[in-house]
């Protein structure tokens, strides 16, 4: 990729904007000016316009500097872009380009045409594999953050990731090589955690929500104080007088980020076996909070150093000491302008091709000018031949129209041959079927949220027959009482993460069916997002239910005209939630209700539950059905009802059970009186006025989804 002899490179952060300009003399860089201007308030502020306060930093930087000569290098959040890393299979040097788009197109979880995507691949002389890192980030947020340099006078000539940035400024401060250690850099920002692994001329980066803000937010809880004056308060910690109770407000979110950093290195370490990592290169402001340090150091077991000083840039003068001060906030700006005069590690550029054409067109507007005056005089001469060869043309249009076809035909069939060059690669399936098993660990816990918010709007368990007599006489309204019929979710992404919307569909009765759901279903699920599960891998960051579209019907009641009455409640048949249903036996045959037992919700034949929950009485002559009592003794584990008779008749109680008659009255009565069954009574009598409802909820998967590792999001579709 072209490059200059002297290039700027810019990071706007959430505290600050950061640029550095560098010159490039032989293979070595010397710096020629650099910046570090904080934002009037930090954009992780509330209800702050983060668009003009990022104009008016950019205006500051640009009061005494003139850029538009300049290469300018720009970066974009680790959090907002993508970064998937693969090892390919081993492919002819020709093939890698088809391969790597292939590839791109399973990792990247949008379609091709709605980012722009760059790669970069690995190679070392002792391997035969060969892998690469895939970078992409949206159009639409891309041009958005353009657009702010654009308003300024700033165009950029190349693009890049802000991890990316910071790995080429330290790998080359740093002077890695293929035979250097394995550096583990950890860029701890305002918004969220870069942590890359630099070995020799590769890298890996896996980025996680966690940055300075959540420190903030802690103080200001614990200190019940604004979000600003808590800012202020952790850029003091050294000094304050409330170290104490700040390390101690900070300590949950201390372990969330060990927890972060944990499970990233052990995953890399799983991918390159037997790789040692010992030394963390800390980078960030965040690192200045006192004995962040130590305690990641002793709980890693790694060396945790600040990475404070630059080795291979000076700036001579009395600004010295000042980029001494600012040297862990300007690695990423450091990488990018190494990338803009050719001496970075990883060239990949994520600048839109229009940006990139209409900047060289205006690059040579000049030139067009005086091209353009020769281009009169040398016009005049060739009028006549120029309309001579217009008139050719505009005769021969159709030939040229049917080379453009043929052209295209000739494209689709390329395109068509890649994919199924791909389709025929064993890795790729290999890699597919792993996939999945991703995300398994989700919905276990997605189900034990559904189930906490159900039990809490549904009566206590069971506890005695006295507790049984008490909800019978209740009517379904005072039970309040919720039944879950259905639970589904979709996979989706949003703003950079991973989601999985959660529907619920419930049926309940009460007495108050337009606060109902929202005083309990509703508020446990508020209250789960409000104090998250530290264990869950998600997040609740939604819940959407809206009373007004709730749904009611009459248990039992006859089917009216339309299917809605006039209040909006609708019959239904009933069934096994409901008492009163029409039942049959297992030949087939109606049962009345005023045969069947009416209180147990077990019975029927052969000791299976009836359709509604009651009892069956069962066919004459079978010991095991239900007689007029209601009571069902499941065949195969009939009871010894104690000596038969003079005739070889069982008897029960010593009373006589006549197995002809089929008529088992008695005996069932006798069980009944010896061992009777307490059940909970139907959840929705006839009668019943049923409300059904849905409510939905959005989980929000830990994780960026452009954080990579091997992770692959999760394609968009129902679970």
């Amino acid at each position: 990729m072209a490059s200059a002899r002297s290039a700027w490179g810019i990071e706007i952060g959430s505290f600050a904007l950061k640029a550095i300009r560098l010159e490039r003399a032989g293979d070595q860089a010397r710096i020629a000016d650099f910046a570090v201007i904080p934002h009037r308030k930090v954009l992780t502020t509330p209800d702050l316009d983060v668009d003009e306060m990022i104009r008016l930093s950019l205006g500051q930087f640009m009061s005494d500097r003139v850029l538009e000569k300049q290469m300018v290098v720009l970066s974009i959040p680790g959090n907002q872009a993508f970064a998937r890393f693969s090892k390919l299979p081993p492919v002819e040097p020709k093939q890698v380009a088809n391969i790597v788009r292939f590839e791109a197109q399973q990792q990247i979880p949008f379609q091709m045409e709605d980012v722009e995507w760059d790669y970069q691949t690995f190679e070392s002389a002792d391997s035969p594999e060969i892998e690469v890192g895939i970078f992409a980030i949206q159009k639409d947020r891309l041009d958005q953050r353009l657009s702010l340099y654009a308003d300024v006078g700033i165009g950029a000539q190349q693009v890049t990731l802000g991890p990316v940035g910071a790995y080429n400024g330290l790998a080359y401060d740093l002077g890695l090589t293929d035979t250097s250690e394995p550096v583990v850099i950890l860029d701890i920002g305002t918004l969220a955690t870069d942590l890359i692994v630099a070995h020799g001329n590769r890298c890996w980066i896996r980025t996680f929500p966690l940055g300075g803000t959540h420190f903030t937010e802690a103080i200001a809880e614990a200190f019940s104080v604004s979000y600003s004056k808590a800012e202020e308060l952790k850029r003091d910690g050294a000094t304050s007088k409330y170290a104490k109770q700040m390390m101690q407000a900070m300590r949950t979110v201390f372990g969330d980020l060990l927890g972060d950093v944990q499970k990233s290195l052990v995953y890399y370490q799983q991918l390159n076996r037997g790789t040692q990592l010992k030394t963390v290169l800390g980078l960030g402001s965040t690192f200045k909070i006192p004995g962040l340090r130590k305690f990641l150091g002793q709980q890693l077991n790694l060396e945790v150093l600040r990475y404070d000083e630059f080795r291979r840039i000076r700036f001579e003068g009395e600004r010295g000491a000042d980029l001494s001060a600012a040297t862990m906030n300007l690695a990423t700006a450091y990488g990018l302008a190494l990338q803009g005069i050719g001496l970075a590690s990883i060239d990949v550029n994520l600048a839109p091709t229009a940006v990139l054409r209409r900047q060289l067109w205006q690059e040579k507007n000049r030139w067009f000018a005086a091209a353009a005056a020769l281009g009169v005089g040398a016009g005049a001469l060739m009028f006549a031949r120029g309309l001579a060869d217009q008139a050719a043309v505009a005769a021969n249009q159709d030939a040229v129209s049917t080379a453009d076809g043929v052209i295209r035909a000739a494209k689709n069939q390329q395109d068509a041959l890649r994919a199924k060059e791909g389709d025929s690669n064993i890795g790729f399936r290999a890699i597919n079927s792993q996939r999945l098993l991703e995300d398994r660990e989700i919905w276990p816990f997605i189900l034990h949220d559904v189930a906490g918010a159900i039990d809490d709007a549904t009566e206590d368990a069971y506890q005695g027959p006295a507790w049984t007599k008490e909800l019978g006489e209740k009517p379904a309204s005072q039970r309040e009482q919720v039944e879950l019929l259905a639970l589904s979710g979709s996979y989706g992404v949003a703003g950079g993460k991973r989601t999985v919307e959660v529907t619920m569909s419930l049926e309940f009765a009460t007495a108050n069916p337009q606060s109902f759901i929202d005083n309990t279903i509703v508020d446990y699920l508020k209250d789960a997002q409000r104090a998250a599960n530290p264990k869950a891998p998600y997040k609740i960051v939604a819940v959407k239910y809206d009373s007004g579209k709730n749904e009611s019907f009459v248990v039992g009641a006859a089917p009216k005209e339309g299917g809605n009455d006039a209040a909006g409640a609708s019959s239904v048949p009933t069934g096994p939630r409901f008492e009163n249903a029409t039942m049959r036996d297992s030949e087939g045959n109606v049962i009345k209700n005023d045969d069947a037992g009416a209180g147990s919700s077990f019975g029927g034949v052969k000791g299976k539950r009836s359709p509604a929950g009651n009892q069956i009485a069962a066919p004459k002559g079978r010991l095991s059905g239900a007689g007029a009592g209601g009571t069902t003794i499941p065949q195969g584990e009939q009871p010894d009802y104690g000596p038969r008779g003079e005739d070889g008749a069982m008897t029960a109680g010593g009373n006589k059970i006549d197995r002809g008659s089929g008529a088992g009255a008695e005996a069932a009565k006798s069980l009944d009186e010896l061992a009777p069954l307490p059940t909970r009574p139907a959840m929705f009598p006839a009668g019943s006025e049923v409300y059904r409802a849905r409510v939905v909820f959005v989980v929000e998967i830990n994780g960026d989804v452009q954080v990579s590792g091997g992770d692959a999001a999760p394609e968009e579709g129902a679970q």
